[in-house]
């Protein structure tokens, strides 16, 4: 069994394992109800999966997770996500877990914007819709929570740099440049920024919108 791919736990816990071509990892993710993959069924990669050689490594990515080279990951398990094109005909491609700075991750570096895409496609499918859940939940709770780094949302609205906004005051946000722009309610001219690559920066826009709801 050489294709990187999620199997039918060895151990027998009754969920999937993830083989990353040469070793059982400790990645595990409950199967879907009456669709659990056998060892046989996963040698062929779902319609909508990723797979790819980048820079000497395997690149496996589907519903489920992502594996590349020996770092791997079930989206389930993702607290932060950052994506963005460098300017210099390479796109970048993180999740992780907390810390930031330290805490465990996969990082895909490649220049097929193609390939990125798809990337992105799936962790806005698989990981940013729960990650905006669970945001607004805190906020919506009476906590602060700081978000890319740079931006601090809470129950009354949201501040970053020398920037404070109320809630009625938010206009939303946008993401262009490799950057995400925050904009004042009832003008176009952005009033704050956050770097694309700071952890969470690109769900700013979707949490804004689901606060202002």
């Amino acid at each position: 069994m050489s294709q990187p791919g999620w199997y039918s736990d060895p151990h027998g816990s009754g969920r999937l394992r993830w083989w990353d071509g040469q070793r059982w990892t400790e990645h595990v993710h409950p199967p879907e109800p009456q669709q659990a993959p056998q060892p046989q069924q996963a040698q062929q990669p779902a319609a909508d999966a990723v797979v790819a050689d980048v820079r000497g490594y395997r690149l496996h990515a589907d519903r489920q997770g992502i594996a590349y080279g020996s770092t791997s990951m079930v989206w389930a398990v993702v607290e932060w996500v950052a994506y963005w094109p460098t300017g210099q005909g390479q796109w970048v491609f993180q999740v992780g877990r907390e810390p930031f700075h330290g805490g465990p991750r996969v990082e895909v570096v490649c220049d097929q914007e193609d390939l990125w895409d798809r990337l992105v496609e799936l962790c806005r499918s698989h990981v940013e819709p729960r990650l905006v859940a669970e945001l607004a939940g805190r906020v919506r709770a009476g906590e602060r929570i700081d978000v890319g780094a740079g931006l601090g949302v809470h129950p009354g609205g949201l501040n970053g740099g020398r920037v404070s906004l109320g809630w009625t005051a938010v206009g939303g946000a946008s993401i262009r440049e490799g950057k995400v722009w925050l904009h004042q309610a009832g003008t176009e001219a952005p009033v704050l920024y956050v770097p694309q690559q700071n952890p969470n920066a690109v769900i700013i826009p979707a949490l804004l919108a689901e606060l202002k709801r």
